[in-house]
C-alpha cells in the first residue's frame, strides 16, 4: 500500500515540474518587460549576489584575510531594496559587530578562556543588543560575540579581532557601493499607486452608496456591504501610508535623483493626501453605519425615502470632491470648489427638511458627516495635497 502511494505521487510531482517552470518563466518575462515587484526582486537578487561574490573575492585573494567569510555575510545583509535602508543597515551592523567584538575581546583576557568568560560575553552582548538604535541588527551583537570568542581561542587577540572588524567594514563598503551604483530604485510609482488605490476606494464606495440610495427602497444587504467596505478603508489607508513612506525612503541618498530634477523632491503632498483620505474614510464609515441603522427598519426606509434620494446627490458631490482634490489643473480646482460649495448648500436645504422627520437626529448626523467630509477634502487641497495621476 505504501509503495502504491509513492508510485502514485511520483507522476504528480513530475507533472508539477513543467507547471512550476512555466510560472518561473512568466515571472522572469514580467521582470524583463515591466517595472514592478518581479523586476525589483530580480534586481535585488542580482545585486546581492554581485556584492557577496565581490566582497569574498577581495577578502580571499587581495586582502588574504584569515576571516574572509565575514565580508560576504555583511554584504548580503547590507544590500537592501533602497539606498537609505542599505546605509542604515550597514551603520547598524558595523556598530553591532564592533560591540560584539569588544565584548569578546574584553571577556577572554580579563576572565580567561572558560565558561564564566563566555557567559559574561554573551550576557553583555545580549544587553547591548537591546539598544534601540541598533534596530533589528541588535541580535547580531551576541552572535558576532560568539564567533569572535571562538576565533580568539588559541589565537592572538588583537590581530584576530581586527581581521573580523576589517572584513565587516569591507563587506559593508562593497554592499553600499553596489547598491549606490547599480540601478538604485526610485519608487515614485509605488507612492502613486498607494494614493490612487485609496482615492479610488473612497470614490467608488461613495458612488455606489449614492446609486443604492436612488433605488425605490434600498436593500439592507447593500447597506451591510457599504459598511464592510468602509471598514476596510483603514487597511487601504495603512497600505497607502506604507507605499508613500517607501517611496520617500527610496529617494533618500539616492544618486539617481540628481539626474531627474523634474521629479518632486519631497512626498509631503502625498502624505497630506493620504492622511486626508484616511480621515475622510472615518466619515464615510460613519455615514455607512448611519445608513445601515436607518435602513434596518422597513418602516423607516419607507418614511425617509424622500430624504434618501436627495442625500444621494450629496454623496455624488462628495465623490466629485474626492475625484478633484489635489488636482493641479485649473479646471480641477474650480470643480472642487464648486462641489464643496454645492454640497454645503444642499446639506443646509436638506437639514430643514430633515427636521420634519421622526428620525431627524439620524438624518442630521448623516448630513453633518457629509459636510465634514467635503470640508476635510477642501482643507487638504489648501494644504497642498497631491493627487496621484
Amino acid at each position: 500500500m505504501f509503495m502504491n502511494h509513492v508510485s502514485a505521487s511520483v507522476p504528480e510531482r513530475v507533472v508539477a515540474v513543467p507547471r512550476i517552470a512555466g510560472r518561473m518563466r512568466q515571472r522572469l518575462l514580467r521582470a524583463r518587460d515591466y517595472a514592478g515587484y518581479e523586476r525589483d526582486v530580480a534586481l535585488l537578487l542580482m545585486k546581492s549576489a554581485l556584492a557577496g561574490v565581490a566582497s569574498w573575492t577581495v577578502a580571499q585573494y587581495f586582502v588574504t584575510s584569515p576571516q574572509p567569510v565575514y565580508a560576504p555575510l555583511v554584504a548580503l545583509l547590507v544590500v537592501q531594496s533602497t539606498v537609505y535602508r542599505s546605509l542604515l543597515h550597514s551603520v547598524q551592523y558595523v556598530a553591532a559587530v564592533i560591540a560584539g567584538v569588544l565584548a569578546a575581546g574584553a571577556a577572554s583576557p580579563l576572565i580567561g578562556e572558560n565558561v564564566g568568560a563566555f557567559a559574561v560575553m554573551l550576557v553583555t552582548g545580549l544587553l547591548v543588543g537591546r539598544w534601540r538604535r541598533l534596530g533589528t541588527m541588535g541580535l547580531q551583537v551576541p552572535i558576532v560575540g560568539i564567533f569572535a570568542y571562538n576565533a580568539l581561542l588559541g589565537a592572538p587577540a588583537t590581530g584576530m579581532l581586527w581581521s573580523i572588524v576589517s572584513m565587516v567594514l569591507l563587506g559593508a563598503g562593497v554592499g553600499l557601493l553596489v547598491n549606490l551604483l547599480l540601478l538604485p530604485p526610485m519608487r515614485y510609482s509605488t507612492a502613486d499607486r498607494g494614493v490612487q488605490e485609496l482615492s479610488t476606494a473612497v470614490f467608488v464606495l461613495l458612488r455606489d452608496m449614492a446609486a443604492g440610495l436612488r433605488e425605490p427602497i434600498p436593500e439592507q444587504d447593500s447597506a451591510e456591504d457599504w459598511l464592510r467596505r468602509a471598514r476596510r478603508l483603514d487597511t487601504t489607508a495603512g497600505k497607502a501610508r506604507t507605499a508613500v513612506e517607501h517611496g520617500a525612503e527610496s529617494i533618500s541618498y539616492n544618486p539617481v535623483r540628481l539626474f531627474r530634477r523634474q521629479l518632486p523632491v519631497t512626498f509631503s503632498g502625498y502624505r497630506t493626501m493620504v492622511e486626508s483620505l484616511a480621515r475622510s474614510g472615518e466619515q464615510v464609515r460613519s455615514i455607512a453605519f448611519g445608513l445601515r441603522n436607518l435602513l434596518d427598519d422597513e418602516a423607516e426606509r419607507t418614511t425617509d425615502a424622500e430624504f434618501l434620494g436627495p442625500y444621494a446627490e450629496v454623496l455624488d458631490l462628495v465623490a466629485d470632491s474626492v475625484q478633484y482634490v489635489g488636482s493641479t489643473e485649473q479646471e480641477g480646482q474650480e470643480s472642487l470648489q464648486r462641489s464643496v460649495r454645492f454640497c454645503g448648500r444642499r446639506c443646509e436645504e436638506l437639514q430643514e427638511e430633515a427636521m420634519k422627520s421622526q428620525v431627524w437626529p439620524s438624518l442630521a448626523a448623516l448630513l453633518i458627516d457629509a459636510h465634514r467630509l467635503v470640508e476635510e477634502l477642501g482643507r487638504a487641497h489648501a494644504r497642498g495635497a497631491v493627487r496621484a495621476d
